[in-house]
C-alpha cells in the first residue's frame, strides 16, 4: 500500500513565510533603536499625506499647520517635523514602505495573522511573484485613497494593513467557489475554478456577507479605535478601503489559474 505524502502542520506558502518574517524581524529591529532614532526611521519611511498634499497645495497645507498652532503648538510642532525631516528624494519610497513599519506589537501580531489566513490561498493561485506585486499595488492604493482624503495631514501612516487587504478583496474573488481552496501546483488537485466576476462574488450569500462584514468592521474599528483604548493612534481605515478595492478589482490581472 502506498503511504501517503504527509501535510505541513503550517500549510502557508514559502512566500508568505518570507514576508511574515521580515515584518517581524523588521519590529524587532526597530525596538533595539533608541526612542529618537525609532522615530527618525517612522518619519523617514511613513508615510505623510502632507509632504505630496505640499506638491498639490501648499497653501491647504500651511493652513492646516496654522490651525494645529493655535489648537496646540506642540501638535503644530510635531507636524512640521514630520513634514519636513525626510530628504526629499526618499519622499517616494515612503507609499510603499509605510507597509513595512508597525505602530506597535498588537498592530503586528494582527497583520501577521491575517496576512497568513488570506494572504496563503491567494499566493498560491498567483504564484510568488504576482502575490508581492499585487501587495505592492494593494499599498500604493491605500496610501492613494487616504492621501485623497487627508491630503493635509502630517502624521505618518503606517502598517501592512492596506496590503493585506487587497489580498482579501482577491481572495473574496474565488475562496467562496466550490474548489475555490484547491492548489494550482498538486498534480493530483483539480483545476481551480475561474475568479468570479464581480456580479457572481456580490450574488454568492458566502461572498456578499464577507465583504458587508469586512467593510462595516473596519469602518466601526477605525472610527471606534481610540474611543474605546483598541488603538493609541488613529486607524486608517481608509486606506484598508483603497486596498481591498484594488484587490476585488484588480485580482484578474494577477490570477495564475492554468487554463484547460
Amino acid at each position: 500500500m502506498r503511504e501517503r505524502a504527509r501535510e505541513p502542520i503550517f500549510n502557508i506558502p514559502f512566500v508568505v513565510v518570507v514576508l511574515l518574517a521580515v515584518l517581524i524581524l523588521i519590529h524587532v529591529a526597530r525596538a533595539l533603536l533608541s526612542p529618537e532614532a525609532d522615530v527618525g526611521i517612522v518619519a523617514t519611511y511613513g508615510f505623510v499625506p502632507a509632504r505630496f498634499g505640499f506638491l498639490i497645495d501648499q497653501r491647504a497645507v500651511l493652513d492646516h499647520l496654522t490651525q494645529l498652532a493655535r489648537e496646540s503648538e506642540l501638535d503644530a510642532q510635531i507636524g512640521q517635523f514630520f513634514l519636513t525631516y525626510a530628504p526629499a528624494d526618499q519622499v517616494w519610497m515612503t507609499p510603499l514602505s509605510y507597509a513595512f513599519l508597525h505602530g506597535d506589537k498588537t498592530h503586528l501580531i494582527f497583520n501577521c495573522v491575517w496576512l497568513a489566513a488570506f494572504g496563503s490561498p491567494v499566493a498560491r493561485r498567483f504564484g510568488a511573484a504576482n502575490f508581492l506585486l499585487l501587495g505592492v499595488v494593494g499599498a500604493v492604493a491605500g496610501a492613494a485613497v487616504y492621501l485623497a482624503l487627508h491630503m493635509t495631514e502630517a502624521t505618518p501612516m503606517v502598517g501592512a494593513s492596506a496590503a493585506i487587504s487587497a489580498y482579501m478583496g482577491a481572495a473574496a474573488r474565488f475562496v467562496f467557489q466550490p474548489g475555490g481552496f484547491a492548489r494550482p501546483d498538486s498534480d493530483a488537485a483539480p483545476e481551480p475554478p475561474p475568479l468570479a466576476s464581480f456580479r457572481a462574488m456580490l450574488a454568492n450569500r458566502q461572498a456578499l456577507a464577507f465583504v458587508v462584514f469586512w467593510f462595516v468592521s473596519n469602518l466601526l474599528v477605525g472610527l471606534g479605535a481610540q474611543s474605546f483604548g483598541v488603538s493609541q493612534a488613529p486607524i486608517a481605515w481608509e486606506a484598508h478601503i483603497g486596498g481591498f478595492l484594488a484587490g476585488v478589482l484588480l485580482a484578474p490581472l494577477f490570477d495564475q489559474r492554468r487554463k484547460g
